[in-house]
Order: structure tokens, then C-alpha cells, then sequence
């Protein structure tokens, strides 16, 4: 496992260690609300900017614990890479699906700025900086 801090390049192989914590956090995954939250967000596609405001603002209790857990979820694990406690290069290939939800909050704040403010810092801080991550994220933003 990488000491905090550091990451690992793209010469050097991923341990075991690593492997473990992504089979973890793909065990997490399958937990039955943590599942549902993640279908829901990944569904979603809001109409109007009052289901938005409805959503984000915490109105619907339950919609608004759906978004809050998928997307903080995501947020915990691209911070354990951020860190440097996962190996980055087998985490970027392994997290389509928070890549997804980081693009997709980034389209909900330009679609609807006045009402969606919740971001993704450290899944964005990986796209920033990773090919893998970058290709799927323009993969998924020619999707929207």
C-alpha cells in the first residue's frame, strides 16, 4: 500500500493491499441501500429546476439521502486514492461509475446553476490528473 500522501506511477504494479481495498469497496457497493441510491442518481435525469430544488434541497427526504449517499460514497473512496492509501492507476480503471457521477453533477450545475450546487472535488482532482479517468470522462459527457 502507498504511504500517505503518495501515488503510485504508472511503472510501478499495484499491490495486494491494493487489490484488497478495491475489492472492498466493490463489496460496499453491494449493499442494498447503497445500491439503490446509486441506480437512483445514476437514472436520474431531472426535468425542470423545481425537481431539482425539490431533490437538492432536501424536500423529497428520501431522493435527497439517495443523492447525498451515491454521491459521497464516490467522493470517500477517489479520496483514499487522493491520499495515496489505493493504488491510482487500478482505482481510475475500476470507478467508471464515480467518474459518471462526478461528470454528471458537473452537467447538473450548468443546467441548473441556481439550484444544483453539490460537487465532487476529489473525484474531479483525479480527472484532472489521470488519462483513464479523463478518456472516461469524455466518454460519458458525449452520453449527457
Amino acid at each position: 500500500m502507498a504511504a500517505a500522501g503518495a501515488r503510485h506511477s504508472p511503472a510501478t504494479m499495484a499491490t495486494h493491499a491494493d487489490a484488497q481495498l478495491i475489492l472492498k469497496l466493490y463489496d460496499l457497493r453491494r449493499e442494498t441501500v447503497c445500491r439503490e441510491a446509486r441506480a437512483w442518481f445514476a437514472g436520474w435525469k431531472p426535468v425542470d429546476v423545481e425537481e431539482v430544488k425539490q431533490i437538492a434541497g432536501g424536500a423529497n427526504k428520501q431522493l435527497n439521502a439517495y443523492l447525498r449517499q451515491s454521491t459521497s460514497y464516490w467522493e470517500m473512496a477517489f479520496s483514499l486514492v487522493n491520499t495515496g492509501a489505493i493504488d491510482e492507476a487500478l482505482f481510475a480503471k475500476n470507478s467508471g461509475e464515480g467518474v459518471w457521477f462526478a461528470v454528471k453533477c458537473q452537467h447538473l450545475k450548468a443546467q441548473f446553476p441556481d439550484a444544483w450546487n453539490r460537487t465532487m472535488p476529489e473525484a474531479e482532482a483525479l480527472i484532472a490528473r489521470n488519462v483513464v479517468a479523463q478518456q472516461k470522462a469524455e466518454m460519458f459527457r458525449k452520453r449527457l
